[in-house]
């Protein structure tokens, strides 16, 4: 815990810089030298326990990042909590990047690169000093997960300040840093930050593959961890070797190339295949289940959550509509699909809509999200846990790249039916690959993605991820979006004006 606080304190001079223009500066007089911070393996392991700690603010992924502003392009939302001075109530503003968004433009891309100028500087370190880190296993493992986050980092740039990849794989994209300076970094094409990104996953796979002691979920009440190596355990919290690989699923069903469809689903079954996971079904379920941490790839511990949360929009005790995220019943109703209509009744059963991950206020007509809610969870092995990939998703990119139409739709059922959803309503082949005329969000596309996006939206519901989905797809209008002709305008969040500071001179 000492060297915790030391980092704390170290990062909030250090790391936290409060300008752009101080972001690179390296040792400020009153932070601890660098050479003096990476003397014992203690520095080493404070530094990348602060770079952990730095992904779970409310600037990334304990927020926007998640539950907050990305839910929100969205459309998962009908009430967002007060921006700036005002109440937004229509979705389409939050599409506004220059005026009424611009903070929220400009801090995700500050912090994201700040995390990756730290990242840098703790990869130089390790090679100077290499022979610090005696404990075996732990070079390659911090190695690993160095370059593994820094992949990880560009890559969620990438899905938020670049193009439309499968419309404009060539356009001009972000920086990708892998130096710990103050020099100019080229802004790339998408392609090419996409090359970077796998390139680093693919060095931190060979690293982990060797070192990685793939030690999952260890309860830290037992002898087992009193008696172990603390920084090599729990390592669903670290950038595990198969959180590696499924990045390396994500990157490759971004891509989207007929290879690269065919490595996704690889990457995707291994770590299905793994045996470290599997899908909750109903008869597993408790009240400590609405974040699924037993399916956790890879996530971050948030000090103090359930007070950050409260902070943030998503109160876990409050029923007020006000200063609260909620969504509308009728919304809600069409997001879990039950209530009749086209839907039919494939929500009745499904218990990711039930009281664990929900609650109403007395009306009934608005739901509050509460899957991340602390209450009762002193003593549980995910308190304090945002997850950022869990086991569902690699379902839905074999769904998503199988070849045939079998494999998808078995992907996609294995995961609805662990959900609840009864056999009856199985997905199945007919018209699977052809445009589903019957959806009345997006007739154009196939049955095939307007399912996974459905199942998405459900499955991932405050976690952040439908937003890239979305983009991915570049869907013109979906459920809960005030627009109906979104483009790359929306989609494409511009790069800060000032984002020369941040490593670029010129194109």
């Amino acid at each position: 815990m000492k060297h915790i606080i030391k980092y704390i304190l170290w990062g909030c001079v250090a790391l936290g810089f409060t300008s752009c223009n101080d972001w690179l500066d390296v040792a400020p007089k009153t932070s601890i030298p660098m050479d003096k911070q990476f003397a014992s393996e203690s520095g080493f392991k404070d530094a990348l326990t602060g770079i952990y700690l730095k992904l779970g603010t409310t600037v990334l992924y304990a927020g926007d990042m998640s539950y907050a502003y990305l839910e929100e392009m969205a459309g998962q939302y009908d009430n967002y909590p007060s921006h700036n001075t005002n109440m937004v109530y229509h979705q389409g503003f939050v599409f506004d990047y220059e005026k009424e968004f611009l903070d929220k433009r400009e801090g995700i891309y500050s912090e994201m690169y700040n995390i990756v100028a730290n990242i840098n500087n703790l990869l130089e370190y390790l090679e100077k000093k290499r022979d610090i880190v005696t404990t075996e296993h732990l070079y390659g493992t911090m190695k690993g997960e160095a370059l593994a986050l820094r992949a990880f980092v560009h890559f969620d740039l990438l899905r938020l300040y670049g193009p439309i990849y499968q419309q404009h794989p060539d356009a001009k994209a972000i920086a990708y840093r892998t130096v710990y300076d103050r020099n100019a970094t080229s802004i790339l094409p998408a392609r090419e930050v996409l090359q970077l990104i796998i390139k680093d996953l693919k060095e931190a796979e060979e690293l982990l593959k060797k070192d990685d002691p793939l030690d999952f979920r260890t309860d830290r009440s037992s002898e087992e961890y009193e008696n172990g190596n603390h920084f090599l355990v729990n390592r669903e919290y670290r950038m595990n070797l198969y959180a590696v690989k499924a990045i390396l699923a994500r990157a490759y069903c971004y891509e989207n190339s007929a290879e690269s469809r065919t490595l996704a689903v690889k990457y995707a079954n291994e770590v299905i295949n793994s045996g470290k996971w599997s899908l909750l079904a109903q008869q597993n379920l408790n009240k400590y289940n609405s974040i699924r941490y037993e399916e956790q790839i890879f996530g971050v511990s948030v000090n103090e959550m359930g007070n950050l949360l409260a902070d943030n929009g998503m109160d876990m005790e409050s029923t007020s509509l006000n200063h609260h995220f909620y969504t509308d019943a009728e919304h809600f109703n069409q997001i879990y699909e039950f209530g009749g209509g086209d839907a039919g009744h494939v929500g009745q059963s499904d218990w990711r809509k039930d009281g664990q991950a929900f609650g109403k206020d007395d009306s009934a007509e608005h739901y509050f999200c509460r899957k991340f809610n602390q209450k009762g969870m002193e003593y549980y092995m995910g308190v304090n846990t945002m997850p950022l990939i869990r086991l569902p998703e690699m379902y839905y990119i074999v769904a998503e790249c199988a070849s045939s139409a079998e494999e998808s739709v078995k992907a996609l059922n294995t995961v609805r039916s662990a959900r609840g959803i009864a056999i009856a309503d199985e997905i199945t082949t007919v018209g699977y690959d052809a445009p589903d005329n019957l959806s009345k969000e997006a007739p154009r596309y196939t049955k095939r993605i307007n399912e996974i996006m459905k199942e998405v939206r459900k499955e991932y519901f405050g976690e952040g991820q439908l937003f890239f989905f979305l983009k991915s797809h570049a869907y013109e209008w979906y459920l809960g979006a005030e627009l109906k002709n979104m483009s790359e305008a929306q989609y494409k969040m511009p790069l800060p004006d000032n984002e020369h500071v941040f490593g670029k001179t010129s194109d």
